[in-house]
């Protein structure tokens, strides 16, 4: 008859999944049967017990937040302990559990920087992103306005000889006229005037004789981008602005604001 070999029998596991409550009736009354017999078997019960228990002890505290690396310096290979530690002996089998339980615990905290550490990378370049497209959003649109400044510009110098008229409400500029007598040209271009909506249009008039002309409607997409031109043939007095219906009116309804005399009508 083989004779039975207790160590082999401890190290198969079978004490563990008995303290666990994992094995069948058959299997538990076999382990009880043979720790009756076997005083090994009594103690390797005994201690896998108190490693459970001690455990779940640990297992309800709340770990400091030092623990990564205590454990990481714990388990430093040559580190050498520069401040006196109490050491407390634990049974051999508990030791046998804490040890996968500190490698899991020290992969979890590892895991955790990591994936907080990519998340705040990704958050900061998706800021960065987000500033680099607002500047570029900004440069562009600081781009056209200075093209439609120096197109304004570059009209000015072509009308310097004009004669300028600025159009008054209530005593404050909202527009000025360039009167060009030679080529009968009315350069107008924007101070303060609100956007009219898309149902109105604002109206260039000429005082002709006393009575108002309209010039023509202005372009309000147009006049952002600097001056605009009207032709008119004859010899204007003053010139007005009014709101109209959009596509303009016969005569002014909503007057805006006028201008001085035109001293060269040409």
């Amino acid at each position: 008859m083989e004779k039975f070999n207790i160590q082999e029998y401890l190290d198969s596991g079978v004490i563990e999944m008995y303290v666990l409550d994992q094995l069948s009736d058959a299997e538990r009354e076999e382990v009880e049967k043979l720790a009756a017999q076997y005083p090994e078997i009594r103690e390797e019960i005994a201690e896998v017990e108190e490693a459970m228990g001690t455990y779940h002890t640990l297992e309800g505290l709340t770990p400091p937040d030092h623990i990564l690396s205590n454990i990481m310096a714990a388990t430093a290979p040559g580190e050498v302990a520069t401040a006196p530690i109490t050491v407390t002996t634990l049974p051999k089998r508990t030791l046998s559990i804490l040890w996968p339980m500190a490698a899991a615990v020290v992969g979890l905290a590892l895991a955790a920087w990591m994936y907080i550490g990519k998340q705040s990378v990704q958050q900061e370049l998706a800021t960065l992103k987000k500033t680099t497209e607002d500047l570029r959003s900004n440069q562009q649109a600081l781009g056209n306005k200075l093209q439609a400044a120096q197109k304004a510009l570059d009209e000015l110098d072509d009308v310097c000889c004009a004669e300028k008229l600025t159009v008054n409400a209530a005593d404050q500029p909202i527009a000025a006229v360039y009167w060009d007598k030679k080529v009968r040209l009315a350069h107008l271009k924007l101070l303060k005037l609100a956007n009219p909506g898309k149902n109105k249009q604002y109206q260039l008039w000429a005082f002709v004789k006393g009575k108002p002309v309209s010039v023509g409607v202005v372009d309000w997409e147009a006049l952002q981008k600097g001056l605009i031109t009207f032709e008119f043939q004859n010899k204007p007095e003053a010139f007005a602005i009014s709101l109209e219906p959009y596509g303009g009116s016969l005569s002014p309804t909503d007057v805006k604001g006028a201008s001085g005399k035109v001293v060269n009508q040409g």
